[in-house]
């Protein structure tokens, strides 16, 4: 074991000793502090949260991009929706795709030729 996974697992050790002394010694104190800490994290969290929405979304741009974003959503879901027609599986014929020739070019390059 290295040194760090040692002080890791001392820390952890004595954390789960101090918890049950705390817990048989004390429990309603015990039950208070970690309430405390669970409400205080809520707390950050929500502040945290508030703070970086407002950062991220401030700008009027970001608004109305999203507005419209959801506006087409909304018109690409519609009509895909009205379009759809049931079809049985066995009328249907299998489409075939016809190959398009490509454009390309071949470009002669200089490989192995002597450079004069």
């Amino acid at each position: 074991m290295n040194t760090r996974s040692v002080i890791a697992f001392t820390f952890i050790g004595l954390a789960v000793i101090g918890l049950v002394s705390m817990l048989l010694n004390s429990p309603g104190a015990l039950f208070k502090q970690i309430a405390f800490m669970v409400i205080g994290a809520a707390v950050l969290f929500f502040i945290f949260r508030l703070v970086m929405r407002k950062r991220i979304g401030a700008s009027p741009e970001d608004r109305a991009f999203a507005k419209a974003a959801k506006q087409s959503k909304k018109r690409y879901n519609t009509q895909q929706s009205v379009s759809k027609k049931p079809a049985s599986v066995f009328s249907k014929k299998k489409q075939t795709r016809k190959k398009t020739p490509k454009h390309l070019k071949v470009i002669e390059g200089k490989k192995g030729k002597k450079l004069s």
